[in-house]
């Protein structure tokens, strides 16, 4: 399977929220539940791509493979880091001065004194409506704050949190795609050649078709190291790892049936910005796997297996069965 651009988690549960109105009798997986959960499984992958991008310095963001609702946001002055993550979650903001968006940033006078693009606090609470060319109708609402370990120390990490965050697409032909994202995402030096990273966030899309309206919703956990490969440079390039005895957990609401998972790497992921990054591509990564398990009530168990073979290019199998 080769990946198209994905823009953000807005789309990670659509296939979720709307492939099947009946989730059928099977216990297990089914192939169409492994194609939603890939898309999920990719939506939390595009957030660490989010979480790793260089902030660093005024002319980051504009190497930078930004969507377009992301490249209109540089026009509101925010933190840079915070770019990247409204790139990350697939937020539409419109161009700097359209009258429709309000951006309120608290405090106004907020310090970055190490110029990492994360400032030493900071909350953006956005109330934006309007239309999009092509005559899409949307709605970004909620809040983000960002707070810096140590304002001093440009590669200490930082904290996001996210409250309230919801979008809205109205298309013309009248289907409606509601996303709600709320949770914290916090990326931590926990020494001198190791980063921590913790997640701990819930999504919810509902979408509308006519008379038909289709749910799923995710809650997602998980603790994880990143290895930099350049220590000067260290979003460059590096390994992401999650032990198999210390994995992440999701719970996942799909067709009326809720399903407990567990996920870690197998092998690690190689995250890799310096050579990956393209206009086209948000999944910065080229080797390395995910595996993700549902056990049955039987005791039984599905694996379903996302495996990078290059640049963004990555293959899907379910118990070991490729999933088109």
């Amino acid at each position: 399977m080769k990946p198209k651009y994905l823009a953000g988690l807005a789309l990670t549960l659509l296939l979720a929220a709307c492939t099947t109105q009946n989730p059928g009798s099977s216990p297990g997986l089914s192939e169409q539940d492994a194609q939603a959960l890939s898309e999920a499984a990719a939506g939390d992958l595009a957030l660490d791509v989010g979480l790793l991008a260089d902030a660093r310095g005024g002319s980051s963001l504009q190497a930078a493979a930004l969507t377009e609702g992301a490249r209109n946001a540089i026009g509101y002055r925010l933190p840079r880091r915070l770019i990247h993550l409204l790139n990350a979650v697939g937020a539409y903001l419109p161009p700097a001065g359209s009258g429709e968006c309000s951006v309120t940033v608290s405090p106004t006078d907020y310090t970055d004194a190490d110029d990492d693009g994360v400032p030493a606090n900071v909350t953006v609470t956005f109330d934006c409506a309007g239309t999009r060319a092509g005559g899409t109708d949307y709605t970004t609402e909620g809040s983000v704050t960002l707070s810096d370990t140590n304002d001093a120390l440009p590669l200490s990490g930082y904290s996001a949190g996210f409250a309230g965050f919801h979008t809205v697409l109205t298309r013309d032909d009248g289907t409606v795609i509601d996303h709600a994202f709320d949770g914290s995402l916090t990326l931590d030096k926990s020494d001198a050649s190791l980063y921590a990273i913790a997640k701990d966030y819930s999504q919810a899309v509902s979408v509308t078709k006519g008379a038909n309206t289709y749910t799923g919703s995710a809650e997602f956990e998980v603790e994880k190291t990143y290895a930099p490969e350049l220590p000067d440079t260290p979003w460059a390039k590096g390994t992401i790892t999650i032990a198999q005895d210390n994995p992440g957990s999701l719970t996942w609401v799909r067709g009326g049936k809720t399903r407990n998972l567990v996920w870690y790497t197998d092998p690690t992921l190689h995250y890799n910005r310096a050579d990956c990054a393209s206009p086209s591509r948000l999944l910065n990564y080229d080797a390395g796997a995910k595996e993700w398990v549902y056990t049955r009530p039987s005791g039984e168990q599905d694996t379903l297996r996302l495996e990078f073979t290059g640049c963004g290019q990555f293959t899907v199998t379910l118990n070991g069965e490729e999933v088109e």
